[in-house]
């Protein structure tokens, strides 16, 4: 994709523009040549012949009012639209993609009324795309697709390995609640054997100093291990957990180990694959040059962003992030000013806690963080995390754009203009 296609342009009037309502089933679709709707709206579905009908119907449009081509205009609600919008860019056809806000908002100016159809939607679709409310349909390409699957995958698994242990910590509550103080460390080999062969004070009692002794030794480190195995012991004689359901709670922190494992393993092939794929973009190496700024976040963000080459201006990326800041004054009231949160909501809270890291001691915006909090005008942590965001956006924008590596002193010193 060029650097131009995600500018907001108007549709020239000697171009069709073809509105469409996406749906899971029936989508529907409104030609539109100028001010003038062509013909009544068009119901196809979501197969082959569903699309050919489609270009068959805009071939016809073009046809009748002698247009030099069509272009065809979406809401990017949801995933599926993202077949169709592939489909028809692989046959050369532009898709545009229009804020389902500004559709929201828009529907009631169109006619003065409430009323709601598919075809209204796809008309005001086009509509909007005809005045320039749009931009390129985001269709990602190579390894950017891949890393936004992937990364989205990864995330599915953070979520869910975070619910398997909550759920063994509520068990270890009721049975167990001394555990946790002594092992720190859920999975850690010696606190998975306790886990699996001792759950409980009782289990502890009844296996005895020296058979726990001898796990100790075959799975632990050291001195360690015996002053682990004292407080363990102790713990268990005084222990205040439930002496009832002990069979039922066995069961179930036997099954959230192995749960546990098997998440863990699944997470561990994602991101395998994620470092792969990462790496076929080519100028990746140079992204992680930021110190404190890894792997993961960082072909996560390509994920969400795509190719960062496409884009002729960082403020898209601050933008897209929802980082852009707005504000409500009227006359003499000056509105405070805040972010728009309009953005890619996963994206904005990775770069939050990207830019919390980066401006600790020893990262990439520490100067930039420090100068904000303790100079004259003692901005909020939170602002400072906040404008850090866009900083780091603009960096990692400049480095994918002239294809160097950072430097501390470029983007760092105070005294010297930040990069793009």
């Amino acid at each position: 994709m060029s650097r131009r296609t995600r500018q907001c342009v108007p549709v020239q009037s000697d171009i069709v523009v073809v509105g469409i309502d996406v749906a899971k089933e029936e989508q529907t679709a409104v030609a539109v040549s100028g001010a003038e709707q062509e013909a009544k709206p068009l119901k196809f579905g979501f197969h082959q012949e569903g699309f050919e009908k489609l270009v068959r119907y805009a071939s016809e449009a073009v046809r009748r009012r002698e247009a030099r081509r069509f272009v065809a205009a979406m809401e990017p609600t949801g995933h599926y639209g993202l077949p169709l919008a592939t489909w028809l860019e692989e046959r050369g056809v532009e898709v545009w993609s229009v804020q389902p806000l500004h559709t929201s908002r828009a529907k009631e100016l169109f006619d003065g009324t409430r009323r709601k159809t598919d075809a209204k939607d796809a008309r005001v679709i086009a509509d909007l795309c005809r005045r320039g409310r749009s931009v390129r349909y985001p269709v990602a390409r190579g390894p950017f697709a891949e890393l936004k699957v992937l990364c989205r995958q990864r995330e599915q698994w953070v979520k869910r390995r975070s619910q398997v242990v909550n759920r063994l910590h509520r068990h270890l509550d009721v049975v167990f609640p001394e555990l946790r103080r002594i092992f720190s460390d859920l999975e850690g080999r010696t606190s998975v054997w306790v886990l699996q062969n001792a759950p409980t004070p009782s289990d502890v009692l009844a296996l005895g100093d020296e058979k726990l002794w001898e796990a100790f030794r075959r799975v632990g480190r050291g001195q360690a291990c015996r002053e682990r195995l004292e407080k363990l012991e102790a713990a268990a004689r005084t222990s205040v957990g439930i002496r009832e359901g002990l069979e039922g709670h066995r069961l179930a922190i036997r099954q959230l180990l192995d749960e546990l494992k098997w998440v863990n393993a699944r997470k561990g092939e994602v991101e395998r694959m994620i470092f792969e794929r990462f790496a076929e973009v080519p100028y990746a190496g140079r992204l992680v040059s930021l110190p404190r700024l890894g792997r993961i976040t960082a072909a996560t963000l390509l994920g969400e962003f795509g190719d960062l080459r496409s884009y002729s201006h960082p403020r898209q990326l601050i933008k897209m992030a929802g980082l852009d800041l707005v504000e409500h004054s009227s006359g003499e009231r000056k509105g405070r000013r805040y972010i728009s949160r309009r953005g890619r909501r996963y994206a904005r809270q990775l770069l939050y806690m990207a830019a919390l890291r980066l401006g600790g001691r020893g990262g990439a915006l520490e100067i930039p963080r420090t100068r904000m909090v303790e100079g004259p005008k003692k901005v909020k942590p939170v602002k400072a995390a906040v404008a850090n965001m866009c900083r780091l956006l603009r960096i990692l924008h400049a480095i994918a754009r002239d294809g160097v590596g950072f430097e501390a002193g470029r983007y760092g010193d105070p005294s010297t203009k930040e990069a793009a």
